[in-house]
């Protein structure tokens, strides 16, 4: 049980990805909507920033949740595809990095004024998730 909870040597299916990835969704909107009405219960409502929000301990529990969650899902489908996480979820997270820094250092590259990202990056990414959500699994071997 504990094996599938933390991804331990654990593969999964594409559609067992896919659903995983619909119910964490879900949970993770409940979770932060009850965090969001309990914190701003408690405050005025000419003081509502999101920055009350980011402080709260339980929005930055939830958000550590979520982040645990999605490397674990994204872990198990890559040992499925055949691919060592150990070895693509840090590519894939310095990707992002290194896409977020060209960004902000030079504005042109970036896709818009909004976003702090480049059309590489973009690209990478949306290969990467139609990966994880169409690529078959390998064989299970005993």
């Amino acid at each position: 049980m504990l094996d599938l909870v933390f991804g331990l040597n654990t593969r999964l299916g594409r559609l067992q990805f896919f659903l995983a990835t619909l119910v964490l969704a879900v949970v993770m909107t409940g979770i932060c909507f009850m965090v969001a009405m309990s914190v701003l219960r408690s405050v005025a409502p000419a003081d509502i920033r999101p920055e009350i929000l980011l402080k709260s301990g339980a929005m930055i529990a939830a958000i550590a949740f979520f982040a645990i969650a999605t490397v674990t899902l994204y872990s198990m489908r890559f040992r499925d595809i055949g691919w060592d996480p150990v070895c693509v979820v840090p590519a894939w997270i310095a990707l992002m990095i290194v896409d977020y820094v060209v960004a902000l250092k030079f504005p042109g590259y970036a896709m818009g004024q909004e976003h702090t990202g480049t059309i590489v990056g973009g690209i990478a990414n949306f290969v990467l998730t139609l990966a994880l959500l169409f690529w078959p699994g390998r064989e299970r071997y005993s």
